[in-house]
């Protein structure tokens, strides 16, 4: 007997509260695992140099902040 033909059974035996219960959490499965194959899509590596030639970075990016700006980071 297969497992979906065992479940099948239990369920058919099963009073309502439970089987209210098991499609809860049939559906939460359901759902985490959609979530995790979505996450596993964005886990692939983007390909190196994708936004080249698109934007510069200013010859002062490296230095200091201004004081002002330094202020409102620090919540002063």
């Amino acid at each position: 007997m297969s497992a979906r033909e065992i479940l099948m059974q239990e369920i058919v035996q099963a009073p309502d509260f439970m089987i209210e219960e098991l499609l809860d959490f049939l559906l939460f499965a359901k759902a985490r695992r959609n979530q995790q194959a979505l996450s596993q899509k964005h886990k692939e590596l983007r390909p190196f140099g994708l936004c080249a030639g698109e934007f510069t970075v200013p010859p002062d990016f490296n230095e200091p902040l201004p004081e002002e700006i330094l202020r409102d980071f620090e919540g002063n």
